[in-house]
């Protein structure tokens, strides 16, 4: 057996404490952000459904996504195009959930490692009777962009975008006369453990 000299001690703190490999190499932590006053009211009470082909910026670019999302003009922009790039639906009611994170048996001394999540939306929007056909495409193409939007703070509509969502809407009739027949539908995707992109909603195109 070898003797414990000073230099494999250090080697083996080294390996041991400081060669822990992420399951995302890259990623640095920024500061936090402390939330000193202000509420950040929830609730999803519109949403919007971008196509996969409509660009809305570079991918990893978080900085040109959020400035068009805040864009009113970029949001008439995709709406008015031929063909049309994005809807929008007011007056719904939704709510998402933390995501489920995806574990694997872990490597070393980790016994699981979690190496992404899968995440839900939730939603259900009025109009059953002028809005079939809209449903029946949406949830038969795939990679929707979607977007919540939630009441956020004072005067201020709190938007999160999520990529590459598998969209699915129903009907609901419910037994009481006294209910409405609504669409219920919900938001699905995965991703590598990264919330959606928070923006400032443009109130022009979003206000309930």
């Amino acid at each position: 057996m070898k003797p414990l000299t000073v230099s494999r001690l250090a080697n083996w703190l080294e390996k041991t404490f400081c060669h822990h490999i992420d399951v995302f190499c890259e990623e640095e932590v920024p500061e936090y952000v402390q939330q000193d006053c202000g509420v950040e009211n929830g609730g999803i009470v519109a949403i919007g459904l971008i196509l996969s082909s409509t660009y809305v910026g570079e991918d990893g670019n978080d900085t040109e996504k959020r400035t068009n999302l805040e864009s009113s003009t970029w949001w008439e922009d995709a709406i008015n195009a031929s063909p049309q790039g994005a809807w929008v639906v007011l007056q719904t009611r939704g709510s998402k959930a933390a995501g489920t994170p995806v574990e694997e048996e872990g490597f070393g001394l980790n016994s699981v490692e979690r190496t992404g999540d899968d995440q839900e939306i939730v939603f259900e929007a009025l109009g059953f009777l002028d809005n079939r056909d809209f449903w029946s495409g949406v949830n038969k193409r795939r990679g929707w962009g979607f977007v919540t939007i939630s009441k956020g703070t004072s005067g201020s509509l709190i938007g999160t975008y999520f990529e590459d969502t598998s969209i699915y809407a129903d009907v609901v009739i419910d037994q009481s006369i006294k209910s409405r027949i609504r669409i219920s539908g919900s938001a699905k995707l995965s991703t590598d453990m990264t919330p959606g992109l928070p923006f400032t909603a443009p109130s022009a195109i979003f206000n309930p």
